[in-house]
């Protein structure tokens, strides 16, 4: 429920209160905006605080404004708002526990399709990063090409959704593994267990795929 708020507060708390409203159904999708006026009494601030809300909540395509009609919650707010909040979530280096959680459900069952539809393409780029990775100089290039191979069994999957999951979250635990050190025995070791991955995916056998990739991520 909307709440009437300090006038020391910014505009942003007048967007989430929004956003809430409209997560919780108070106000539905295609639902027209109270005025300007409305919205000013029942947050009890000034318009221009209003004005800044609405338009911050326009850009992020939660609402909708027409000259002469008026302004309306989008079609498509809900998934505009959740969206946002999952961006947050995923540039919050306290969400990387999480994270890595999520990794260790998506990437074997990535692993299991890239098994059933990689193409020679596919299997070539994941063993190109692999190899680079052993011929590299030191742990960076080891990091840049586990990223490479990690992304590329992704690619293989061929299914464009999992595909961007992987990325989303691939991404922040990469730069979280940059900072934190491991030494040349361990890498070889990860490197064994990605072409262990990937003589899975090339003969064809998703079970033994996604379970290799189960034990890599540990």
């Amino acid at each position: 429920m909307i709440k009437p708020i300090s006038k020391k507060k910014y505009y942003e708390t007048i967007s989430e209160q929004i956003e809430q409203a409209i997560l919780s159904g108070e106000w539905a999708e295609g639902s027209r905006v109270p005025t300007e006026d409305s919205l000013a009494s029942i947050f009890d601030v000034g318009r221009g605080s209003i004005r800044e809300a609405i338009t911050n909540l326009q850009m992020s395509g939660v609402l909708v404004s027409s000259p002469g009609v008026g302004t309306y919650v989008s079609d498509n707010a809900i998934a505009c708002i959740t969206n946002s909040q999952l961006a947050d979530m995923l540039n919050d280096p306290e969400n990387l526990e999480e994270m890595a959680e999520i990794r260790g459900i998506l990437e074997p069952g990535l692993a299991a399709c890239a098994a059933k539809k990689a193409s020679l393409v596919d299997k070539a780029k994941m063993q190109e990063a692999i190899d680079n990775a052993r011929s590299g100089n030191g742990l960076e290039d080891w990091e840049k090409n586990g990223h490479l191979f990690h992304i590329a069994l992704a690619e293989a999957s061929h299914n464009k959704i999992m595909i961007n999951l992987l990325k989303s979250v691939e991404e922040p635990t990469r730069k979280k593994m940059n900072s934190e050190k491991y030494s040349d025995e361990w890498a070889a070791k990860h490197l064994e267990g990605c072409q262990s991955v990937l003589d899975a995916v090339n003969n064809k056998d998703p079970e033994s795929a996604s379970a290799r990739m189960t034990e890599l991520l540990k």
